[in-house]
């Protein structure tokens, strides 16, 4: 209790509320709220789903139902700790709940000894099951061969038993009579029997029975096993082609066949030239089948995608209805009782906690000497080691980028840094962008620093008077990176060039936070990480639509060409059109009634009619839009046109194409 011995009232009054002014401000600007990130998942709250169900890299998933509750493992390579597992109710909102391993530390090079790296190597394509209270995970270490994780918590922890033997891309298989085998290989698939308790191979010589060899046509990466039993029959599923890939099925009455193959998924959803890869299926609780892959999103990484799927005399059917073999842009979320949250697995973190989250993962395994939660609670504290640069740079905490265009912000403290120190929020991608500060004899000097295994440059710098910075990176729709730094966390500035990152060594980019020092031999100080914020302006299938839109991420088509112009970007249009082709936006949010709607398009000829009708293809007419022949033939330009009906707040919008469309091609287009 507080006795304050003031007698006019107004001067209490004033002198309480100035207090608490303080105290606001005094948690304002030592917290960051940690953000909930439901913006990027991919329910759209309305009973409805737009793939992919993951914007973010989960590799080589393998997803099974436990009672009402669904579990996904996905490849993590030598990021530490390694093959995360999520959790989830509905197949749609997941979250990590652990990991099957903290460190592997078998080579020199996943402890980046001598400077050696690992970033494409260790655990690829892990396979999970349960039988009688066990969870099994699976995975084969590409230089160290087949391990097996086994715990009775589907979190962890895991125990950990190393085979002798290398059994490549495994589907882990448990028949109804508890028996494990293990299908393998590429191109040609091999069944290799484990041990009653799944701890290595039955028999040591056994180098595996042929059970399917790849059909003519697709032998290229025919690999990917995931196996199963339904109704008698044995299934595995395997993609094949790579990049622009498909998904096969085979099956057969006998384990060890003989099997009959034929081709499941054949689609590129809504991203051009990219097709589908590996994957498996699940049932719910309730009866239904779902079928899931991952999808190659170059910079994004390989995302998770989720197809409804039936039976027909046995065979597995993916597709909506009518368009068997295709996968869903959006669709109805899966039909299960259980309750669940909005939520997504990549999320801020303000380092409140004595123990990392889940969401975090180094690149390699780290010096536990080197980082600590606890040497300044409520940061994240890395000790500057020395590194050629930021390839190299050890204790590395990395998150995956979240896609399709997200930003993410650190808070930053100097004070800790020495001389050569440098520190910041980066990129790890096939090009490495860092944008940190560095401490030299004169100050601290901001820098914007590229490059990769042939070494890296600083492309921009300024000094900087400050104790504290932020640091924003931004990924844009066209997949590019942005930085920008702040002194005061309210006006950012822009440094160095613009950032074009990829795909490299099996990974989407990542953020990652680092400190190492340039100097060999100096003794470097430490970086103060106050917290990471990532954002999105973007949930689901919502759009502004006061703000450009592109024609690519519709919610469903029919007819048309999708057509990527730069291979490995996501930049994308609509061509082909014909006399009665349409596209839908489910949810473009209006916060008034438009008067025009102006279009981006390439048209070589005049007669086209865009219909732009509400709720349905027959549903009112809100603009009827002639488009005109290009004025410069080849070029993209911009059509306006009139709007004649008010609209809801929230809108289903139909494009209908109507009349001669020869050489139409459309882009974008923006309410205003």
């Amino acid at each position: 209790m507080y006795n304050l011995s003031i007698t006019t009232g107004k001067i209490a009054d004033g002198f309480f509320a100035l207090l608490m002014l303080c105290c606001i401000l005094m948690v304002q600007s030592c917290t960051v709220p940690v953000q909930t990130t439901a913006s990027l998942s991919s329910d759209n709250g309305d009973g409805t789903y737009t793939n992919p169900v993951i914007n973010a890299d989960y590799p080589d998933p393998d997803i099974i139902r436990v009672g009402e509750d669904f579990y996904m493992v996905s490849s993590s390579f030598v990021a530490m700790p390694g093959i995360p597992i999520c959790h989830s109710k509905d197949l749609i909102n997941w979250r990590i709940i652990g990991h099957a391993y903290d460190s592997i530390t078998f080579r020199p090079q996943y402890r980046m000894e001598n400077e050696q790296t690992a970033y494409s190597r260790l655990c690829w394509a892990p396979s999970i099951k349960y039988h009688d209270g066990t969870y099994y995970i699976g995975v084969n270490i590409a230089d160290d061969g087949f391990v097996m994780f086994k715990s009775n918590k589907p979190e962890g922890p895991y125990s950990m038993h190393k085979f002798d033997k290398r059994l490549y891309d495994p589907g882990f298989f448990i028949d109804d009579d508890g028996k494990k085998y293990v299908t393998h290989g590429k191109t040609k698939i091999y069944l290799t029997r484990l041990k009653d308790d799944g701890t290595g191979v039955l028999d040591p010589n056994d180098e595996g029975t042929l059970i399917i060899t790849a059909p003519k046509g697709y032998e290229y990466l025919f690999e990917g096993c995931h196996t199963y039993k339904r109704n008698g029959w044995y299934y595995i599923f395997n993609p094949a082609l790579g990049y622009n890939g498909v998904q096969m099925i085979s099956r057969s009455r006998n384990l060890y066949g003989p099997y009959e193959t034929k081709v499941l998924i054949d689609d590129d959803i809504n991203y051009a030239d990219a097709g589908v890869h590996q994957g498996g299926y699940v049932e719910t609780l309730e009866g239904e089948s779902w079928a899931y892959t991952f999808q190659d999103r170059d910079y994004m990484g390989r995302c998770v995608m989720l197809y409804p799927m039936k039976w027909e005399e046995d065979w597995p059917v993916v597709g909506p209805e009518g368009k068997p073999g295709k996968g869903v842009v959006t669709y109805r979320k899966p039909a299960v009782k259980a309750k669940q949250e909005i939520t997504f697995p990549q999320h801020s973190d303000d380092f409140s906690s004595s123990k990392l989250a889940h969401v975090w993962e180094f690149n390699h395994v780290p010096r536990k000497d080197k980082w600590s939660l606890t040497d300044r609670p409520g940061y994240f504290r890395i000790y500057a080691q020395y590194a050629k640069g930021f390839e190299w740079a050890r204790n590395s905490l990395t998150q995956k980028v979240s896609g399709p265009y997200s930003t993410g912000t650190v808070s930053l403290d100097l004070t800790g840094l020495r001389e050569g120190d440098f520190a910041g929020n980066g990129i790890m991608g096939r090009v490495m962008y860092q944008l940190g500060v560095r401490k030299k004899a004169d100050g601290f000097w901001l820098e914007m620093r590229q490059g990769g295994r042939e070494g890296e440059t600083v492309v921009d710098s300024l000094p900087v008077k400050t104790d504290k910075i932020y640091l924003r990176t931004e990924v844009t729709k066209q997949g590019s990176l942005l930085f920008y730094y702040s002194l005061d966390n309210l006006e950012y500035n822009r440094l160095g060039p613009e950032g074009v990152s990829n795909f490299w060594g099996f990974l989407g980019i990542r953020h990652a936070l680092c400190c190492y020092n340039l100097n060999k031999g100096a003794t470097g100080g430490y970086a103060d990480f106050d917290y990471f914020e990532l954002e999105s302006n973007r949930r689901g299938n919502h759009y502004d639509a006061f703000t450009e839109i592109d024609f690519s991420q519709y919610d469903d088509r029919e007819g048309m060409k999708l057509v990527r112009p730069v291979a490995k970007r996501p930049m994308q249009f609509i061509s082909g059109v014909r006399d009665g082709n349409w596209l839908v936006f489910n949810n473009m949010c209006f916060k008034q009634s438009p008067q025009k709607v102006t279009i981006e398009l390439q048209a070589e000829t005049p007669g086209t009619v865009i219909e732009i009708r509400e709720g349905s293809l027959d549903g009112k007419l809100i603009a009827t839009c002639p488009i005109n022949q290009n004025q410069t033939p080849g070029e993209w330009e911009k059509q306006a046109f009139e709007v004649s009906g008010a609209v809801k707040d929230k809108s289903k919008i139909y494009f209908l194409f109507r009349g001669q469309s020869q050489g139409l091609a459309i882009k974008n287009f923006v309410f205003y």
